[in-house]
């Protein structure tokens, strides 16, 4: 997250100042690893990676199976002298500070909910003691920086939680579509192999049958690798990729999609709302050939200041307004939920034998 980056950047100058160092660094703790990676490195008055840095590649991760890295994470802070042969930082560490004209060292553990999650560092070119004052501020200010990481360790985790119920969507999703058109297939197939056998029947259209099928589920394999492309807005934008859903869902002589657009800014829309969007049209038009055995699905995008409109239509069975109300099944909550996360109206006309509308209208601030 480049907002919370910048924020411990801007603690780790902020401290470094006020301690009057020549230079500092930052550890975030690696839980799987147990060990420190170093983030950030604070020097010639500016935040950089440890490459930039020229930090030497040995040292840029340290494990905490070691005892000697662990011994000064069990304090609130350790002074430490790289002119004391008897130091506690390894011997090649110590030449490599001292080669620097590093001649004292601050460790301040970052601590949040009663573990260590990092480890900031601060670099002096005089021996120096502290007053209990100065080390008062350092503690409070690392305090500042230990809830930022916790705070970047939950986004983290909360963005990994939504990809993988992404995922398993998407799973299910593949599974519902693809194994009936296979399940078909096969069953088609061996009728046809048994009537060759037999000489008897119509194999060649047992054949033609499944032809069919296999050709709609090319169509929906299509459409779900496209939504297991978790790049495609960043890279072709919502207007070509909306036109790359609809190619994808076409059946020759089965399924007509087309798809319409007018000036749409794309460049002012939120990613987010274009993420939203494509997903509710690959729903909306699953349904449709799933659910409501349409031959023509036609989407449209629309911008009618200050609103971008997506609208899905089809030619299908309609759902029922009972089990509209209810959002059951058929992808209803997944479209709702999508809508309500961009501040979107959804609105869905349908009947029995009359087809499906689904409108998506999205209020946009330019």
């Amino acid at each position: 997250m480049p907002e919370l980056d910048g924020f411990l950047g801007q603690v780790m100058a902020a401290m470094t100042r006020q301690l009057g160092a020549v230079s500092s660094t930052l550890r975030v703790r690696n839980f799987e690893q147990n060990s420190l990676p170093l983030e950030f490195v604070f020097q010639d008055g500016r935040v950089m990676a440890p490459k930039e840095a020229k930090y030497p590649q040995d040292w840029r991760t340290v494990s905490l199976d070691e005892q000697r890295f662990v011994l000064f994470l069990d304090q609130p802070t350790a002074i430490t002298s790289t002119l004391d042969p008897h130091s506690p930082i390894p011997g090649e560490h110590r030449a490599y500070l001292l080669g620097l004209g590093v001649k004292t060292i601050l460790i301040i553990p970052l601590v949040s909910g009663g573990q260590v999650n990092g480890r900031l560092t601060f670099r002096f070119v005089e021996e120096r003691d502290f007053h209990p004052e100065e080390l008062e501020i350092a503690r409070a200010l690392s305090t500042q920086a230990s809830w930022a990481i916790q705070l970047i360790r939950l986004v983290q985790a909360a963005r990994q939680s939504a990809v993988l119920e992404e995922r398993n969507r998407l799973a299910c999703e593949i599974h519902d579509s693809l194994a009936p058109s296979f399940a078909g297939i096969a069953m088609q197939l061996a009728v046809a192999e048994e009537e060759l056998t037999a000489g008897e029947g119509a194999p060649l259209c047992r054949v033609r049958l499944a032809k069919k099928r296999a050709e709609f589920g090319l169509a929906e394999a299509r459409r779900s690798a496209l939504s297991l492309r978790s790049t495609v807005i960043e890279e072709s934008g919502l207007v070509a990729a909306l036109q790359m859903l609809v190619e994808r869902s076409n059946v020759a002589g089965r399924l007509r999609c087309n798809f319409r657009s007018n000036c749409i800014p794309e460049e002012t829309l939120p990613v987010r709302v274009q993420h939203e969007l494509l997903r509710i049209a690959q729903e909306a038009i699953s349904n449709a050939i799933r659910h409501g055995k349409s031959t023509v699905v036609t989407v449209t995008l629309c911008w009618e200041a200050p609103n971008l409109i997506l609208q899905i239509k089809d030619n299908g069975s309609g759902i029922l307004r009972t089990r509209l109300e209810k959002s059951e099944g058929i992808g209803l909550r997944s479209m709702r939920a999508r809508a309500a996360l961009i501040d979107a109206q959804l609105d869905i006309q349908t009947g029995p034998s009359r087809g499906t509308r689904v409108i998506v209208t999205v209020p946009i601030s330019l």
